[in-house]
């Protein structure tokens, strides 16, 4: 559905009259970026949780500063956000100048409707249905995260906006806004998106009775169908058949995820989106909330368990919860960067991928709740000192609560028992009640739960899941 947005003309005894503004048109079909006039930046939200705040960022057209327009009827629209599904929201359906704006679950409630409003220059002004004030940079801001308000309709450049159309994304590919992506994926190719970290997967709803995976070189993965278990699928490349029994006619939910790259094993972890029957559509599946984010090493993959990533103790807690989960982590990592090439995740903690010189991660993607770190196994063995590590360690504290403004974060004791006193400086050092110490004493037996005195083995994760969960639980609060 289309609506084209009628030029209001105002006449008045000048001699010149003003520029007719160029018609806005919105499209309920398309995903927008809203732009701000006055200060160049785009609307957005950090956050899945009912409340979160709408400001304004640097445009990057992630997740949070995509919207689309749902109808409400008589000209109204309610402003949709592709990170959360939620919508646009006058808290508490004031009616006063700069009261906040959020995002809530829709209700299709009046506080929630927005009628498009023409200004010159073919921007736009949205005027809440409730209160008949406009959307509002709030104080004219021009900085990152500055709030967005509403304010008597006067036309002012902080009130209007540039409705930036992105391309539309056939259904089934990687652009589909349908999917749902959890963890770190490199975006940069709108083909073909790329998992680098383990513990990524993508979520996706679909009709009819067949879906094939388009992949491109050979991969190991898992796929889940209708909340099943995780199948197996080995050196797959190409477009793989998942159903050859075709399912009931209806609506279903796929997961996908990569076998981990590391060491020796250098799969081609690229998603290039799913093929359906024809006819058949992408829907938006249900999908948690609030995201549990695991930093580690070995351990934290999973490697030598039977799923490597599937079994490991970080996605066992995570399912176990009920939450979105992802493990940043690699085989070998250390906390600190050692000068003999030891990857260091308080560095890599900010990176789309495991190169050093992979791209900044754009954090507005998603939004941690709990950041469980599990490091410092690695680091003795590359001559890394206690003064070294603790340094490292607040570094990587203080990343993950700035990253992460409102998380728990929980350092874990190794299991090996290695830096626990510069650990527990660390936390104390960063002096921040929401991060805390986890000492993971007795969790398991290192004879009979894991594969070599080190890495867990099934059993061995299903122990520290059962320790760990309670944990997490508690900081989920």
């Amino acid at each position: 559905m289309k609506l084209t947005l009628a030029l209001a003309l105002v006449a008045g005894t000048v001699l010149v009259a003003p520029p007719a503004a160029v018609a806005a048109t919105v499209d309920t079909s398309a995903t927008y970026v809203l732009v701000s006039r006055h200060s160049g930046k785009a609307v957005q939200v950090t956050s899945t949780a009912d409340g979160a705040a709408v400001t304004q960022s640097t445009r990057v057209d992630s997740a949070g500063q995509q919207w689309q327009f749902v109808d409400s009827g008589g000209g109204y629209y309610r402003l949709k956000s592709r990170l959360s599904g939620k919508v646009v929201d006058i808290a508490s359906s004031s009616t006063a100048n700069g009261a906040n704006v959020v995002q809530w679950t829709d209700k299709n409630a009046v506080n929630q409707q927005f009628r498009p409003a023409d200004s010159d220059g073919g921007h736009v002004r949205f005027v809440n249905r409730n209160s008949g004030k406009a959307l509002d940079v709030w104080e004219r801001s021009t900085a990152d995260g500055a709030r967005i308000s509403q304010y008597d309709d006067n036309g002012g450049t902080n009130q209007q906006w540039q409705l930036v159309r992105l391309g539309t994304a056939a259904v089934g590919s990687p652009t589909d806004p349908n999917l749902r992506y959890f963890g770190r994926w490199n975006y940069a190719d709108p083909t073909a998106h790329v998992s680098e970290w383990a513990g990524a997967y993508v979520v996706v709803g679909f009709t009819g009775r067949t879906v094939k995976l388009r992949q491109r070189n050979a991969i190991d993965f898992f796929v889940s169908i209708d909340g099943g278990p995780d199948v197996s699928y080995v050196n797959r490349s190409g477009t793989v058949d998942l159903t050859p029994t075709p399912l009931a006619s209806g609506n279903h939910t796929m997961r996908v995820s990569y076998r981990p790259i590391a060491g020796s094993y250098r799969g081609d972890a690229v998603f290039r989106g799913v093929e359906l029957d024809p006819g058949a559509t992408t829907f938006a599946p249900a999908v948690p909330s609030r995201v549990v984010e695991f930093v580690g090493d070995s351990i934290t993959v999973g490697q030598q368990s039977s799923k490597q990533a599937l079994t490991a103790y970080g996605w066992l807690v995570g399912e176990r919860l009920g939450t979105g989960h992802t493990q940043i982590a690699v085989g070998g990592a250390c906390l600190v960067s050692a000068p003999d090439g030891c990857i260091g995740m308080s560095d890599r903690f900010l990176r789309t991928g495991l190169q050093a010189t992979a791209s900044n991660w754009d954090f507005s993607r998603y939004r941690a709740d709990v950041v469980v770190i599990n490091l410092g196994t690695n680091d003795v063995g590359h001559s890394v000192t206690g003064p070294q590590f603790q340094a490292a360690y607040v570094t990587l504290l203080r990343r993950a609560r700035e990253k992460y403004p409102t998380a728990t974060v929980l350092a874990m004791q190794t299991f090996r028992k290695r830096y626990i006193p510069e650990t527990q400086a660390a936390v104390r050092a960063v002096n921040d009640p929401n991060t805390r110490f986890v000492d993971t004493t007795g969790w398991i037996v290192e004879a009979t739960d894991t594969t070599d005195n080190v890495h867990p083995n099934d059993q061995g994760h299903r122990k520290i899941a059962d320790r760990l969960a309670p944990i997490v639980s508690a900081a989920l609060g």
